[in-house]
């Protein structure tokens, strides 16, 4: 009897060890690291922990961004050095359009977030987050919001863009694409980060 109760002890802690492991595991699946997370909006209190895209500063030039239409580095930058000290940002003419390199993602919602200004500017500027699969696939496009020059007329942090629904199936990073629909004038963007829901403030 008691070998019976060692064997069902044992048997139980085997049985205990592999569903942790295996929550663990579903866990690490659904919060993919995706770097180091820093709070660089926590000024504005925002204390949720972000996740800097490639060359999130566009200090080397668009390296880690494809860019479409007119799109320049020119010399300006947020004036709160949230990344360091740096000297670029990215301006968007009319159509212009840039999308950042990809970061992991879990099975929730992400949301995007930078630093940008109106340059004259007559018309939104539009941020898109792209999901993609294991396998660089496409799983879907979010329109998540159209920013208004007349509210951004000197560097501000954006609005939040909120994914607003859980990602599509299968996805395991995502990237922001960020569009001028302004005819005329610049938008100028700068910092922009990728809040995974990984790390979140109180």
């Amino acid at each position: 009897m008691k070998k019976i109760a060692v064997l069902a002890a044992v048997a139980a802690a085997l049985s205990a060890l592999v569903a942790s492991t295996a929550r663990a595991g579903l866990i690490s699946t659904l919060l993919p690291s995706c770097g180091a997370t820093t709070q660089p909006f926590a000024q504005w209190g925002d204390s949720d922990g972000y996740c800097a895209f490639a060359n999130n500063g566009f200090e080397s030039g668009l390296a880690g961004w494809n860019a479409s239409g007119d799109v320049s580095v020119v010399s300006a930058n947020e004036p709160w050095y949230v990344s360091g000290f740096g000297t670029r940002a990215v301006a968007l003419g009319a159509g212009g359009s840039i999308t950042s390199s990809p970061l992991p993602v879990g099975l929730l919602d992400p949301w995007a977030r930078g630093f940008v200004r109106s340059a004259g500017a007559n018309g939104a500027l539009r941020v898109q987050i792209l999901f993609r699969g294991l396998l660089g696939n496409l799983t879907g496009i979010l329109n998540v919001a159209d920013l208004a020059p007349g509210s951004y007329t000197s560097w501000a942090p954006s609005a939040v863009f909120p994914s607003l629904l859980a990602l599509p199936l299968g996805t395991s990073s995502a990237q922001v694409r960020i569009t001028s629909l302004a005819s005329s004038g610049q938008w100028q963007v700068d910092d922009v980060y990728l809040d995974p829901m990984i790390v979140r403030g109180s």
